[in-house]
């Protein structure tokens, strides 16, 4: 049986980033670049500001997120904090 991933918002997002030990490292525009080192390997992960912190984000968008962190998508989603 398939795991069940919803939509994350900026949020929560932002908390999985903060919980795998990545920090902001800088913001230009709507963009905002985050930097960390899971299995250590240097990651950035570039988190679109979106108009709203609460608007969610999109299955291909949160995939590059995804990608970008160097997790896989299990991995990434139980970093949420429930």
């Amino acid at each position: 049986m398939g795991e069940k991933f919803f939509p994350l918002d900026r949020d929560q997002v932002e908390s999985i980033l903060l919980s795998c030990g990545f920090t902001q490292v800088r913001q230009k525009g709507s963009h905002a670049q985050w930097e960390g080192r899971p299995k250590n390997k240097r990651c950035i992960v570039t988190v679109d500001h979106l108009k709203s912190r609460k608007e969610k984000y999109g299955p291909l968008l949160l995939r590059k997120m995804i990608e970008q962190s160097g997790l896989s998508k299990k991995e990434f989603y139980s970093y949420l904090k429930k």
